[in-house]
């Protein structure tokens, strides 16, 4: 695994915590990964830059329906999004948005089913991201 990947675990397992506990994920500690996930593809990246714009395009639509939804989807979740697309650029994204996305459904039937949130509760996206990014840098899950 490279440091690369290890840094943006610990960026994500990070995140998770602080959204888990503030459900607020502070816009410096974003832009700084955001920042850092470009200049690791201007000075190391081996993706394509169409496809790591593309990635972030996938994280500039996602701040368009946190717009459109009034927050359903935060800001925060959609800047990290963003930054995440720069750093695996769009197809890799793509497959770990949809991990992240799936296990997200999942909880939420559970504990919908258990009856300890209401329809109208909001669960932490950062720590389904996390684990999804984690699964896909193990490598078994999505390949």
């Amino acid at each position: 695994m490279k440091i690369s990947q290890m840094i943006c675990m610990g960026i994500l397992t990070g995140l998770s915590v602080i959204d888990i506990k503030c459900r607020k994920i502070p816009i410096g500690i974003l832009a700084a990964a955001d920042a850092g996930a470009l200049i690791y593809q201007v000075l190391f990246g081996k993706e394509d830059a169409a496809l790591v714009f593309g990635g972030i395009a996938v994280g500039i639509l996602m701040l368009a329906v946190s717009r459109l939804t009034e927050e359903s989807i935060g800001y925060g979740d959609s800047l990290g999004i963003a930054g995440l697309g720069g750093y695996l650029g769009f197809w890799k994204l793509l497959e770990v948005l949809a991990a992240a996305f799936f296990l997200l459904a999942v909880c939420g039937i559970l504990v919908l089913t258990k009856k300890r949130m209401e329809r109208k509760s909001a669960l932490p996206f950062y720590p389904f991201l996390a684990v999804s990014y984690i699964l896909y840098q193990l490598g078994g899950v999505y390949g």
